[in-house]
């Protein structure tokens, strides 16, 4: 087909009269009782209720591909370096999942954490005989004692509940909905420092940095992602004064995908005797760092 995509863009404010749009949009229109005066009721969505309208769309009976992605970027600056300067030096991490879940459980997954001038890690994790296996990159899977708690998708749903979204701007790239739907979800900052810790766990204390900007965005078509960028300024100070700012960028990628039969994250592995049984998911990474460090 030639020409440009038509974008149908709008902003749903969540308000009582605009509710009802949103029913229309996405086909989850629950019958709710009423409580009180409606005119005295404000209606709070959830970053939670955008992702379930949006993953409700795919096929997941077999099950749910997960990939997530986080990348750390921070850039050290003197403090009375001139507009324009290179950063006294940028240092960068990373870690990626890819998960395999079936029935609410995590059947496989490959962990990767990568850091400046350091060697990445690779480990795998799998299910198989109703065992927990374990194998970091060239070496076959060992036994894991207790089963690694990797990803939870109830615990994700339930997290993402918790983060209020004040307005979203959806946009779709054909008005018959055949399109990718993206959207641009607007959440203040206590309920960003929540989303935060959607994938990490914590408690919500105040952020170490202070937080200077954020933003969240999903979309939907044949899978669903939530992409969200946040920065942190912290200030290093020699003998009371500022020294140089340390400037945090952060961005996490997840996607989610039906899990097909075949998949070969699930796939049956066999086991190595040779390698030793570790208790937990703690002990295969601290195997990884001393095959990463050598003897």
């Amino acid at each position: 087909m030639g020409g440009a995509a038509s974008v149908t863009r709008f902003s749903l404010p969540i308000a009582p009269r605009d509710t009802l749009v949103g029913e229309a949009l996405f086909g989850y229109g629950h019958a709710m009782p009423p409580v009180g005066n409606a005119a005295t009721i404000q209606p709070k969505m959830t970053l939670g209720a955008l992702y379930r309208c949006l993953v409700d769309r795919l096929d997941t009976r077999l099950g749910m591909r997960v990939g997530i992605h986080f990348e750390e970027r921070t850039s050290v600056v003197a403090e009375h370096a001139l507009a324009g300067s290179e950063p006294d030096r940028i240092e960068q991490r990373t870690f990626d999942a890819d998960l395999a879940v079936r029935d609410g459980q995590v059947m496989g997954a490959t962990l990767t954490a990568g850091a400046t001038s350091a060697e990445t890690l690779v480990i795998r994790t799998a299910e198989s005989g109703g065992v927990s296996r374990y194998s970091i990159a060239g070496e076959g899977f060992g036994e894991l004692r207790v089963r690694p708690d990797v990803f939870s998708l109830g615990e994700f749903g339930a997290k993402l509940d918790t983060v209020t979204v004040n307005d979203a701007v959806i946009d779709q790239e054909t008005p018959d909905g055949s399109g990718r739907i993206v959207i641009d979800a607007d959440i203040d900052g206590d309920a960003f420092a929540r989303l935060l810790r959607v994938f990490g766990g914590g408690e919500l204390e105040t952020p170490e940095l202070p937080l200077l900007s954020h933003s969240a965005v999903l979309s939907a078509a044949s899978d669903v992602t939530l992409d969200y960028w946040w920065s942190l300024l912290g200030l290093d100070e020699v003998e009371g004064r500022p020294a140089r700012h340390n400037v945090v960028v952060c961005h996490v990628h997840a996607a989610f995908a039906p899990l097909s039969g075949d998949d070969a994250g699930v796939a049956a592995v066999a086991m190595d005797p040779g390698l030793p049984i570790l208790e937990d998911l703690d002990a295969v990474w601290d195997r990884a760092r001393q095959r990463r460090v050598g003897p």
